[in-house]
């Protein structure tokens, strides 16, 4: 749910005792601290669980210029090296030399929208040119769309121009070369993923940060992590230029440089029915950690890792209501007892109600281990789900200033005025309900897929991974 419907929650939750209530009306404002202890576990979460998060990987596919803070990052030819393969740069300097023109067949391997892979052939023209600046050489590389595009743009490439060159970095045996292109090359990423799976299988656990990839005029480009474990392999598709809220506006990369594939050879399971989106967001992580399914060893994968951990859980919200209490007993406060239960009842709504999602948490740590699954109504930005808590809320408050006053403004019986109130939100779940049907068959259907280990020891038969 949204930080808003949270908030509303907690306050709701303070309307249920009287004292609170009146001294709202007193207009003593220390009742909204129930409000806030809902929102509290998000805020730590995002605020301080995030920033103490381990992270074994990196995978940064496009690194920002430090003074102009989007990609691609504009660097001197001798700070290139092998280790930055895939990864999308700029380089100012001087053709020196022109090594090859010519027209020849690309083949190339595209994945269709079920995962299948092809095989596909194309004509295509290229160059292969060397640009120097004051600290080096490098050999550069233009073919297929993306010579076509770049000759528009700089016009025809010849010895002594001076141009901007952007691109990806790769390596042959000749060494370090640049390969003209508009985004980074997706297997840097898949590669990385699938290093980190493999490692946690040997280590116990991995931790990898994906970087997203800013470009100017505050742009991004979108790309998709999808982990197939009945195949092994992880798959990353390279996709369109998007607005910071998510819209495309074009910028589709040609089907030669769209997906990158990497071979995955330890048994592993995905526990959520989507692939990863990187685009406007600072990019997610995600912990990749040894665990035991169905009485075999294999790595699972964790969103977040440090979201909907302990503060996410029944436990951390007994906790903040003790705190809370204790806090506003020892500062005097009358009604320290009603404020830090409903603190806590506030703190447990938030709970709650991102349970409705797919993420789940560990409810009772340390009594219990590992994750609930959440019921699945829909995400966490719904906006059917969120207007339907958002509005029971502002009905439970309206029902509780009622009840506590004296005369009513409202002069109904109680159980009326509440059903009057609340219908809306009654409408709103119920639909939320009905779609969770078709969604919970739907990623049952994936999961069965996702979590299908018999395809993996097929492959270890026939010698496929």
């Amino acid at each position: 749910m949204r930080g808003f419907t949270h908030y509303i929650s907690g306050l709701a939750a303070a309307t249920f005792f009287p004292a609170l209530v009146a001294d709202l009306r007193m207009g003593i404002l220390i009742p909204v601290v129930a409000a806030a202890s809902a929102y509290l576990p998000d805020f730590l979460d995002f605020k301080f669980g995030k920033f103490f998060c381990r992270r074994d990987y990196e995978i940064d596919p496009a690194p920002w210029d430090e003074k102009k803070h989007y990609a691609p990052k504009l660097v001197k030819v001798s700070e290139l090296s092998e280790e930055n393969r895939y990864q999308f740069f700029a380089v100012q300097g001087r053709v020196s030399e022109i090594v090859e023109r010519g027209e020849e067949t690309l083949v190339f391997k595209v994945t269709d929208d079920k995962g299948n892979v092809k095989t596909v052939e194309k004509p295509y023209k290229s160059i292969i040119f060397r640009l120097k600046d004051d600290t080096g050489t490098v050999t550069v590389e233009a073919f297929g769309e993306d010579y076509e595009f770049f000759e528009e743009e700089f016009g025809e490439i010849e010895v002594g121009k001076e141009m901007l060159v952007f691109g990806y970095v790769d390596v042959d045996e000749d060494g370090v070369r640049m390969v003209v292109s508009d985004a980074p090359h997706p297997q840097g990423i898949a590669d990385t993923i699938a290093r980190a799976i493999e490692e946690a299988y040997e280590k116990g656990e991995t931790i990898i940060k994906i970087h997203n990839v800013r470009l100017p005029g505050d742009v991004y480009r979108r790309f998709l992590v999808h982990l197939d474990p009945p195949k092994r392999e992880v798959r990353v598709e390279m996709g369109p230029i998007v607005t910071p809220g998510g819209v495309s506006i074009g910028g589709e990369v040609p089907e030669y440089r769209r997906v990158g594939i990497a071979k995955v050879n330890v048994p592993f399971i995905k526990t959520y029915p989507k692939p990863t989106r990187i685009d406007s967001f600072s990019g997610p992580e995600i912990a990749f950690r040894k665990a035991e399914f169905r009485g075999k060893t294999v790595v699972k994968d964790r969103f977040l890792p440090w979201h909907h951990g302990f503060s996410h859980s029944l436990t951390a919200g007994f906790l903040a209501g003790v705190i809370i209490y204790a806090l506003f007993a020892l500062l005097g406060y009358n009604h320290s007892l009603e404020l830090g239960l409903a603190s806590m009842i506030g703190y447990w709504l938030h709970v709650f109600e991102d349970q409705l999602g797919f993420m789940g948490s560990n409810l009772l740590p340390p009594i219990t281990k590992d994750v609930v699954p959440g019921f699945k109504l829909g995400e966490s930005g719904s906006g059917l789900n969120n207007f339907s808590t958002a509005w029971l809320m502002i009905a439970l408050m309206i029902w509780n200033f009622n009840r506590f006053t004296n005369p009513r403004p409202i002069p109904i019986a109680d159980w009326k005025l509440l059903l009057l109130l609340i219908w809306p939100s009654i409408i709103g779940y119920a639909v939320a309900i009905i779609k969770s049907f078709k969604i919970r068959r739907e990623v049952a259907r994936l999961m069965d897929y996702y979590t299908n280990l018999d395809a993996f020891e097929e492959l270890e038969e026939v010698g496929g991974i």
